[in-house]
């Protein structure tokens, strides 16, 4: 039995509670989302709004409250003094303004019961299906290489448990590989070097004990994902600090 619509809670209904909502939207959310930041779904965007709730509600409250890594959404959009329930309101105000159709909000619910929480499964899981196929995973070398291993019932499926198994097993691997701090810098910056649309100059890369932090401007989301897949599977690598911004996101920090 899937769980009841939040968005039909009788709240939501009133006039006046909506009001108060448009309100906290236009303080605390119009800056990023009425449309001037390229990549923050504006509000009343239906398509846009329609494929993040796709995740689920759960998953789409997490992203408001936690905020988003490597993107402008900070935690409660940088609005900390919200509650977690004033938040989760706001989402709702934002699926309200974007009229999601009732399949779409029974899809997103009947996601939420699969219980799916990690955020890079769902990223992988593209069709919402709660598994993971080979296919899945072709640009992501690591893990497209290791499939077969994980697939526990060897029926082309990987479904969120083995998944983190696997995940956790490679960065096991991957730490259990030792190199000096300057041989691991070196490799990181070349790694990087080779991305497609990395700027050739000002990217910043310290590491201490296997610990690298990571900073500097690039051009936009996709040359951050990139570089970010460049370097994450790098032998020796202990921990990633990444804090490569786009220059969207340092306009709107």
């Amino acid at each position: 039995m899937l769980n009841a619509n939040p968005l039909a809670s009788p709240e939501l209904k009133d006039p006046r509670f909506i009001e108060k909502l448009a309100i906290s939207y236009q303080t605390n959310c119009s800056h990023c989302h009425s449309g001037e930041a390229p990549s923050a779904p504006s509000i009343g965007a239906t398509a846009d709004w329609t494929k993040r709730l796709s995740a689920g509600f759960s998953h789409l409250y997490e992203s408001a409250i936690e905020g988003i890594p490597n993107t402008a959404m900070s935690a409660k959009g940088g609005h900390t003094e919200l509650s977690n329930d004033e938040i989760k309101n706001l989402v709702h105000y934002f699926l309200l303004m974007a009229k999601i159709d009732s399949p779409a909000i029974q899809a997103a619910l009947k996601y939420d019961e699969l219980q799916i929480k990690d955020r890079e499964f769902i990223s992988l899981d593209q069709f919402r299906l709660g598994y993971l196929e080979k296919k899945n995973l072709s640009k992501e070398g690591a893990y497209y290489s290791q499939f077969e291993q994980y697939d526990a019932l060897q029926d082309g499926r990987m479904n969120q448990t083995e998944f983190l198994k696997m995940r956790a097993d490679l960065q096991k691997r991957q730490r259990s590989s030792k190199l000096s701090d300057d041989e691991l810098q070196k490799n990181i910056l070349n790694a990087l070097s080779k991305v497609n649309g990395m700027p050739p100059a000002g990217i910043r890369v310290a590491v201490k004990n296997g610990n690298a932090v990571i900073n500097g401007v690039v051009g936009d989301d996709a040359v951050l994902d990139r570089a970010f897949k460049s370097i994450r599977w790098l032998p020796g690598l202990q921990k990633l600090d990444n804090r490569l911004i786009t220059a969207e996101m340092m306009a709107f920090d």
